[in-house]
């Protein structure tokens, strides 16, 4: 076998162990020593270095298995002079170099899941409408004036209308049965602007939710949203930095048309047609 030894000895032990591997390999620098040798070769040479050994001792023997793999075979002495694969440390410090606490997000993973599955169930409360239903029993290919996902925003925001806190509209869902028998949620729904959201005056674990539920099935349009077409092209040649807040977004974000609203249905019928079906919420005694 062909096999590489490495010493880190230091002081005395390295004329020591300098003349064992002498004798059995071939120096090939300073502190490492190449050779091909027998197994019981091996053995003998390692017996001779534990024999000479003292805590200043430190030797590595490497078994070189083909042109990329190397494999360690025994370290003789101080053992802390290399790490579990007969490397050498070439650098320490005492500073602390695992920041766990901002470089693992993942610490986060089960917070992040809850909100998720929150938003999950949440996600399809604009398929509780008449004009929903009867779409799904009917051959009409028409699309709905507003999609089922800027209705789920809505019915979201007015279930939360006036819960202060996060933990306010948490509790609130916890005893929805209870809040729908007392507030006449269909109600309130015909009286509100679908055109108009209020994301961001909503707390901000529920601004997360209300997010993800809106943008389940595809993103805003940007440029319809917050930037106009001159300044998108500005942004693209000038590389200015964008310091537009999250709250600014939301309170511009909209039900563009082709995104979240039919704008040829829009035309075929007037609001006041379709809004007494679309809000009519089917949905009795919870979601």
């Amino acid at each position: 076998m062909i096999v590489t030894l490495i010493s880190q000895c230091e002081k005395k032990a390295l004329a020591r162990t300098r003349r064992v591997l002498d004798a059995f390999a071939d120096r090939i620098g300073d502190n490492t020593w190449q050779t091909v040798i027998t197994e019981d070769g091996l053995l003998a040479l390692k017996k001779l270095l534990r024999q000479t050994a003292t805590k200043n001792t430190a030797v590595s023997c490497h078994w070189i298995r083909g042109r990329r793999r190397s494999e360690l075979l025994w370290v003789v002495g101080n053992r802390s002079k290399f790490n579990s694969e007969g490397v050498v440390p070439v650098n320490s410090t005492k500073r602390k170099i695992l920041q766990n606490e901002w470089e693992n997000n993942w610490q986060y993973a089960p917070s992040i899941q809850i909100i998720a599955t929150l938003s999950a169930l949440l996600h399809d409360l604009g398929k509780s409408t008449i004009g929903f239903q009867n779409k799904l029993t009917s051959s009409s290919f028409i699309g709905d004036p507003y999609r089922h996902e800027w209705i789920s925003l809505k019915l979201f925001e007015l279930l939360i209308a006036d819960c202060p806190d996060d933990k306010a509209w948490l509790n609130r869902l916890l005893n929805i049965e209870q809040w729908l028998s007392e507030n006449d949620i269909a109600q309130r729904f015909k009286q509100c602007n679908p055109d108009k959201t209020n994301i961001a005056t909503l707390p901000p674990l529920a601004q997360w939710v209300a997010w993800l539920i809106v943008t389940h099935h595809r993103l805003p349009p940007v440029h319809e949203t917050f930037y106009k077409p001159s300044e998108i092209i500005r942004l693209k040649n000038d590389r200015i930095a964008i310091n537009s807040t999250l709250s600014g977004f939301y309170q511009q974000l909209r039900p563009v048309d082709f995104w979240v609203k039919n704008p040829r249905t829009l035309e075929d019928k007037s609001q006041n047609e379709i809004m007494p079906k679309l809000l009519a919420i089917q949905a009795t005694g919870g979601f």
